[in-house]
């Protein structure tokens, strides 16, 4: 499944329900760099090419998310929408994207006062 949304930096999002990918949903970057979310991590990549090689040369970055902080899962994936940096998940935790980090929080509130970060994925 694949959502459309308005968004200066995210212009592909596509949900696995089946495959090697099933239960991920990469966002893809305007610059062509793909955020991979799973429940268990966040992973980025420097473009959809390089997700599937073994040796991982195209992988950026990757996190492993706290048990305690792991995301959930629907039918319909783990984005419910994304707009300019924003991204929200299924669950109301937000993912922030800006020029130099991508940014998980626990819910939108935490996220306006860059507060109780859950984890952060360098770009720079």
């Amino acid at each position: 499944m694949i959502l459309s949304g308005s968004s200066d930096i995210v212009v592909k999002c596509e949900y696995f329900e089946e495959g090697a990918h099933r239960g991920c949903q990469w966002l893809t970057f305007a610059n062509g760099l793909v955020l991979v979310i799973n429940t268990a991590f966040l992973a980025l990549y420097k473009n959809e090419g390089s997700i599937g090689d073994e040796l991982g040369n195209g992988l950026n970055v990757l996190v492993d998310l706290p048990k305690e902080s792991q995301l959930q899962l629907t039918e319909q994936g783990l984005v419910s929408e994304f707009r300019a940096g924003f991204v929200g998940l299924m669950d109301e935790k937000v993912i922030l994207i800006t020029p130099n980090d991508i940014q998980l929080f626990r819910n939108k509130q935490d996220a306006l006062n860059n507060r109780d970060e859950i984890t952060r994925l360098k770009l720079a």
